[in-house]
């Protein structure tokens, strides 16, 4: 559903579900397969507010777009038989598919905290990184919300084998509180019965958090997402990204490879000219056939040690070289937190408020919600 297709004044009624009224607030844009998210809040029928929540939604397909509406709804109506399985604190809940005057809409949970990109935000605003233990808290919690997704069973016992596929800074949430949620599993592989497969093989979210393998072949398992938390990990603590790296992308380097290599690269250049990727992403593709050991050691040479081995085997290029399964990871960054002994949630919150505290002018201008208990200043006051 494109901004054209979807235009709708601010305050109106989208539809009524269970006694609730859900008021249009915002367009977010356009997602995936071309389905639109919106921004809107319940409401009672007194007129009472019950928080916000995301709504995905597909309107009234035009004569020529029928088919892709339909693909559109059948991704919509799996996002929700899948999120049956996904019943976790670290994942957004979805609460259902409601259909009302030729539109579809898929009800998410909105986020309780701020995206790792609008933290990274922040963090580069006041010159202050995260701390390695921070990192640490962000990595065992989306691995123990990993963990449930890639474990998950349907009524038989069968795997089914969930990969996220999508995973990168603005599908991680960080609230004041220091608890973390994973969203939209809208993107994800599994075995869920009758599920349409993709046709084409490609990154399904940002390129630069992709797997090797997701960049090079588009085949892909849950180690996978195991790689994009590195990545998003890597860039918590450093400020860097592993895949954002064109200086490092000289014809010498490109002319390492074997020629076996170079033409795999130039056929995955390809298909992402086709599915119309942006012209960055061939970049990440280069990037992710030509790292190497010495670059994993220079990016995380400052880190302490615990971190440091952990980001370098979560960002191996070959699948086998990683951590096997999200359960593992979590269990090794639980070990290296000290089980929350030495770093709990007291400390989290602590890291957070001062962040905060740094970076005020900056949240103002974001329109960031303020942690509970942080003075405003009278500047602030007056621009508000």
């Amino acid at each position: 559903m494109s901004e054209s297709e979807f235009r709708l004044p601010r305050g109106a009624i989208l539809f009524t579900r269970d006694g609730f009224q859900y008021e249009f607030r915002e367009d977010l844009g356009e997602v995936h397969h071309g389905l639109s998210l919106l921004l809107a809040r319940r409401r009672t029928s007194e007129g009472n507010i019950r928080g916000k929540v995301l709504l995905k939604a597909v309107g009234v397909p035009k004569l020529l777009e029928v088919p892709r509406v339909k693909r559109a709804r059948t991704k919509l109506e799996e996002q929700v038989r899948l999120a049956t399985y996904l019943d976790h604190p670290g994942i957004l809940r979805v609460h259902g598919l409601h259909k009302a005057e030729g539109c579809w809409y898929v009800i998410t949970e909105h986020p309780s905290g701020h995206s790792i990109n609008t933290l990274l935000t922040l963090s580069g605003e006041c010159g202050r990184r995260f701390s390695p233990l921070f990192t640490l808290h962000v990595g065992e919690r989306v691995a123990e919300a990993l963990e449930h997704a890639h474990e998950a069973k349907d009524e038989q016992g069968r795997s089914l084998n969930i990969v996220h596929r999508a995973l990168d800074v603005e599908h991680i949430f960080v609230d004041w509180n220091g608890d973390v949620q994973v969203s939209d599993f809208g993107l994800a592989l599994s075995d869920l019965p009758g599920r349409v497969s993709s046709t084409v093989r490609q990154p399904q979210g940002d390129a630069f958090y992709s797997s090797p393998e997701m960049l090079l072949t588009g085949r892909v398992d849950a180690r996978a997402d195991l790689f994009a938390l590195g990545n998003v990990l890597l860039e918590l603590a450093t400020g860097k990204n592993l895949l954002d790296a064109p200086d490092a992308l000289t014809e010498e380097v490109k002319d390492s490879l074997s020629v076996r290599q170079r033409v795999r690269v130039r056929r995955a250049v390809r298909r992402a000219r086709l599915a119309g990727s942006p012209v960055g992403v061939e970049d990440a593709i280069w990037r992710a056939a030509t790292y190497s050991q010495a670059d994993l050691e220079a990016l995380t040479e400052s880190l302490p040690q615990g971190l440091g081995l952990a980001l370098r085997k979560l960002l191996q290029p070959r699948p086998e070289a990683r951590y096997q399964t999200a359960r593992e990871l979590a269990a090794d960054l639980r070990r290296w937190l000290g089980a929350g002994d030495a770093y709990g949630r007291k400390e989290v919150v602590s890291e957070l408020h001062e962040m905060a505290k740094r970076s005020r002018e900056v949240m103002v201008e974001l329109g960031m919600r303020r942690p509970p208990g942080l003075q405003v200043s009278q500047d602030e006051l007056s621009t508000n």
